[in-house]
């Protein structure tokens, strides 16, 4: 039976930046192949294909099949994929010596408007196919992605208080400002030794904000001059 030498959850927010930093990851070789294995969907489709019926057997069919030759294995779960698949457990009874990497974003009102952008027309990569509709700009929507963030942040700090676990913090700003830098600041966290000409190819990934993101962005600060309701960058 495999067993990680040393585990970690990129601990997120959607539009916070967490897939291109688990591509960067894993595409180093060296720190396993972390995703969304403990969203509710993930999990409920590939237990039945392994036949196993609990988290520890599906825990341990993730270690034979997702770790790194190097014994480390990696997973990303947004707020609600945690609290769903642990909840209040705590994730180290499963996960020998895991760490958290906590990945934010510093500006939170572009984030919540890619949120509202990704939930309006189905498209949270670029090469999702988009819903027929095209977005429409509603300051409402986005008011309740900011506190959505805002909320799910405080209840990933209550669990990193709880469980006496301090993260390991990336904002995304900084990731894409210095990505090899950041990577190796999470291998260093692991334990993981990378060589000093470890290249990490470009990522996959495509951008998607682009010039409606911003022209929301601004509608949105435009209307908070007069609707005192809804709090530019914060719930």
């Amino acid at each position: 039976m495999k067993e990680p030498r040393v585990s970690y959850i990129v601990c997120s927010i959607p539009r916070s930046g967490s897939t291109l930093l688990c591509e960067l990851l894993g595409r180093t070789g060296l720190a396993g192949a972390p995703d969304e294995f403990f969203s509710p969907y993930t999990m409920r489709v590939m237990m039945e294909r392994w036949g196993v019926e609990t988290l520890a057997e599906y825990v341990q069919e993730l270690f034979a099949r997702e770790l790194s030759p190097n014994g480390v294995f990696g997973a990303k779960a947004h707020w609600t994929q945690y609290e769903s698949a642990f909840g209040r457990t705590d994730p180290g009874e499963l996960l020998p010596h895991v760490r958290f990497v906590c990945i934010t974003r510093r500006d939170r009102l572009r984030q919540a408007v890619s949120w509202a952008r990704a939930q309006q027309t189905g498209k949270f990569h670029a090469q999702d196919p988009a819903r027929a509709e095209a977005a429409k700009f509603d300051a409402d929507h986005i008011a309740q992605m900011l506190k959505r963030i805002e909320r799910e942040e405080q209840r990933w700090e209550s669990t990193f208080a709880r469980l006496a676990n301090a993260p390991h913090r990336v904002v995304y700003e900084d990731l894409i400002a210095a990505q090899d830098e950041t990577v190796r600041e999470v291998l260093a966290l692991l334990a993981v030794e990378a060589p000093a000409d470890l290249h990490i190819p470009p990522p996959r990934l495509e951008r998607q904000a682009d010039a409606l993101s911003n022209e929301w962005v601004e509608r949105y600060l435009a209307g908070t001059t007069t609707s005192p309701g809804h709090a530019p960058g914060g719930a």
